[in-house]
């Protein structure tokens, strides 16, 4: 047997979707903020590479101290192919780097904010049908 919206298992799922909708939206803005605020380089792009669904670029790119580092990155915006530019951004902690991610993944963290977002705006009203009073017949 279904339960209703009204019901006490629904308030909690209603609740429940509305919490972890909007810790999803600030996840994803605290992210995308920390990413902006990594030093950034151009790189060049060595390999595509292809796992299922995935796909990711082997990307060599240079480091304030002039080393080179080669990673393996995330391709989240448009195709990139082998020879081709890139700006990388990188976090540097104790002199390594520590994370790294291309300069696009941007369009990511919009994509899962829109997301999340409307997840979290479908929740609460959800949230407010469930918790709405009755309504009287009189």
């Amino acid at each position: 047997m279904a339960k209703t919206l009204k019901s006490r298992t629904g308030r909690f799922v209603a609740g429940a979707v509305l919490v972890g909708a909007v810790l999803g939206v600030v996840v994803v803005l605290q992210n995308s903020a920390e990413q902006r605020s990594w030093a950034s380089t151009e790189g060049v792009v060595r390999e595509r590479l292809k796992s299922g669904k995935s796909v990711s670029v082997e990307v060599e790119y240079s480091l304030p101290d002039g080393s080179k580092q080669v990673a393996t990155l995330s391709e989240n915006g448009p195709a990139r192919r082998p020879g081709e530019r890139v700006t990388v951004r990188y976090d540097l902690r104790e002199g390594r780097v520590a994370d790294a991610a291309l300069a696009d993944n941007d369009q990511a963290h919009r994509v899962a904010g829109v997301m999340f977002g409307v997840v979290a705006l479908g929740a609460l009203v959800a949230s407010l049908i469930a918790w709405t009073p009755p309504r009287r017949h009189d």
